[in-house]
């Protein structure tokens, strides 16, 4: 995994992006004590990863355009967290992030600890059921450790990481979506994104719990039950900042649920769930229960 470090390609990009106008090769290679051969290297390799860098001469460098990839360094850039992703990493493609989360779980990572990807070869979602990840989307795993929750309290983070994304997509985009119990993020009825929440805990103890989210954004082949906002809006949309403004939410109401608890959270994902007076089949493993579907309480 491609891991955010304070390499010289990172400090590279920073210059660029702090200056409007272009950058001296001379007096960067001399303020990072490299040669300008050594430059151009570390210049390549930005390219390499879909910088759009001009190299004009007696001018220097200038950076003409981002690429709309999840790059930690990208994901962190003004990020206005205090340990969501402060520790982040990256995978072109990955078999899934959240066993990448799971493992790092295991290895004693902090939390907030985020792993990132562009597509997934083995992604999933609720009841080990399968996942599409095409490009286009957003698809990352989190590393929570709630101690201040039970066991028996864990299955409501799936319902606090929902309102995190919803009011997350509606800062970034506009867009307004809704909620279908427990875990789907709907546009327009359709399937816009879902959630996974997998716990690590023995008898009194929640050791620590992975959140996955998959998103569609910028998708346009999907299956006739889901949806982009591309799809929706016909407008790309910067999946950076998305996720930034998600990440963001996520730590303001796991923050919150950790000083306040559930109810106030709980009150503001009902406004979003769809679900309310319509007759809904609910089949939790081998039971099925049928009824109207009226609220939820704690």
């Amino acid at each position: 995994m491609l891991k955010r470090d304070k390499n010289l390609d990172y400090v590279i990009l920073k210059e660029l992006k702090l200056s409007k106008n272009y950058v001296s090769g001379e007096e960067l290679a001399s303020k990072l004590q490299i040669s300008r051969q050594g430059l151009w290297k570390h210049m390549g390799n930005l390219i390499s990863k879909g910088y759009e860098i001009v190299a004009v001469p007696h001018l220097g460098y200038k950076l003409i355009s981002s690429p709309d990839k999840l790059y930690p360094w990208e994901i962190q850039d003004s990020l206005a967290t205090s340990f969501i992703a402060k520790q982040a990493y990256y995978n072109e493609t990955i078999d899934s992030t959240q066993s990448a989360v799971w493992q790092l779980g295991l290895e004693g990572s902090s939390q907030g600890t985020v792993v990132l990807s562009e597509t997934q070869k083995k992604g999933r979602g609720r009841m080990e059921r399968k996942w599409i990840s095409p490009k286009g989307g957003i698809y990352f795993s989190l590393l929570l450790k709630p101690n201040f929750l039970l066991i028996q309290q864990v299955p409501q983070i799936t319902l606090l990481i929902a309102l995190a994304c919803l009011n997350g997509i509606k800062k970034a985009t506009g867009v307004k979506c809704s909620v279908k119990w427990p875990n789907d993020i709907l546009l327009k009825g359709k399937k816009l994104g879902g959630i996974l929440c997998e716990v690590n805990a023995e008898m009194d103890k929640v050791n620590f719990v992975v959140v996955g989210i998959g998103l569609n954004v910028n998708t346009k082949d999907l299956p006739v039950n889901a949806t982009s906002l591309f799809l929706n809006t016909k407008n790309k949309f910067s999946r950076v900042e998305i996720t930034k403004r998600i990440l963001e939410e996520i730590e303001s109401c796991y923050c919150r649920a950790q000083k306040e608890g559930f109810l106030g959270l709980l009150d503001e994902w009902k406004q979003f769930c769809f679900l309310w007076g319509k007759r809904v089949r609910v089949k939790i493993f081998n039971t099925v229960i049928e009824g109207e579907a009226t609220g939820i309480d704690e």
